[in-house]
């Protein structure tokens, strides 16, 4: 099996652009709800708009996600909070954190508010970040949209999302991680905040409906 060095990955969602960044010192020890709440610490103003820019939605497995442990393959997913304006971390299981740490990525951090109005699905893999509308999926419930996503990207991603509480922006939304049975079954609840994408990996793309899909064979998120 091929190793991946691993590093620090940036989306920003106006430019619709990816960063591979090494990991800093005080970040390499880290994992899980540690991680999310040392890069909160560092980057995110604590006076910020939840909801606005300033804030900015990270996914950090933990330390022993993919070490064949029971119970281990876990993430944490967070931001400054819009139900309670305090740091939130929500732990999830799923095939999210298990699928990113195989690519390499230590931690994913999701910054910035989409240029326009419209919901997205960001594909994540080691070929780059992939940015495709997600208008065939708007509206939907996790359990209608999962399938849709499976069928596009193949069965063996995994995939986080919202549901039409997310594309509300209710600000006690969560994100659901699809389990191994390709079931949306594994929510990280009251996460950052009602924005969107479809499918996994996205985020904010805030007007967006996000849409993660992770790949272990094919190394893709």
């Amino acid at each position: 099996m091929a190793e991946y060095k691993s590093q620090i990955w940036r989306i920003n969602v106006r430019e619709q652009t990816l960063k591979h960044e090494p990991i800093p010192e005080t970040w390499r020890r880290l994992g899980g709800r540690g991680l999310l709440a040392r890069i909160l610490v560092d980057e995110v103003d604590a006076m910020c708009d939840p909801l606005g820019a300033g804030n900015k939605l990270i996914f950090a497995p933990g330390l022993l996600v993919g070490h064949m442990l029971s119970s281990t393959d876990r993430i944490s997913i967070g931001g400054k909070s819009p139900l309670t304006g305090g740091v939130k971390e929500a732990n999830a299981g799923g095939r999210t954190g298990y699928h990113m740490a195989f690519m390499g990525i230590h931690a994913l951090i999701i910054e910035d508010l989409p240029k326009d109005d419209g919901y997205w699905v960001l594909h994540l893999s080691l070929n780059g970040a992939k940015w495709e509308k997600a208008d065939y999926i708007t509206g939907l419930g996790v359990y209608d949209t999962a399938p849709k996503l499976l069928e596009k990207y193949g069965d063996k991603v995994a995939i986080a999302l919202i549901g039409p509480g997310g594309e509300m922006r209710m600000k006690s939304a969560g994100i659901q991680n699809i389990d191994k049975d390709r079931i949306p079954s594994r929510i990280g609840a009251a996460t950052r905040r009602g924005d969107g994408l479809e499918g996994i990996e996205g985020d904010r793309v805030r007007s967006g409906r996000w849409a993660e899909t992770c790949h272990r064979e094919s190394r893709s998120v």
